[in-house]
């Protein structure tokens, strides 16, 4: 079983480095356009160090959700820059039955 906790990751190239917020928004909304898959998704955040941020506008089960944004983040290395990586952003309990019971979940 191979180890990778102590792997290096990949780094952004100077492309990405250099582009501004605009451009590097543009080069993922690009990606997110090409396939209608991927049509739900927003781009959040684009900062220069390749942690973007995407926001999912539908529900989608976990069980599809964990694979296509796998499949998104190797669109967009494979496109763009190896050292990009995807965050989802997180989204807040919507859970009808503990809003019920005056439960409060701060995020």
């Amino acid at each position: 079983m191979k180890n990778f906790a102590n792997t290096e990751t990949f780094a952004v190239g100077e492309k990405w480095k250099n582009a501004n917020e605009d451009d590097r928004n543009k080069m993922i909304s690009g990606i997110l356009k090409k396939n209608s898959v991927f049509k739900d998704i927003k781009v959040v955040s684009v900062p220069n160090n390749g942690q973007i941020v995407l926001k999912i506008e539908q529900s989608i089960p976990a069980n599809h959700r964990g694979p296509m944004l796998l499949d998104l983040e190797e669109k967009i290395k494979e496109s763009i820059d190896e050292g990009i990586t995807v965050w989802c952003e997180p989204v807040g309990d919507k859970s009808v039955l503990r809003k019920l019971r005056g439960l409060e979940i701060k995020i």
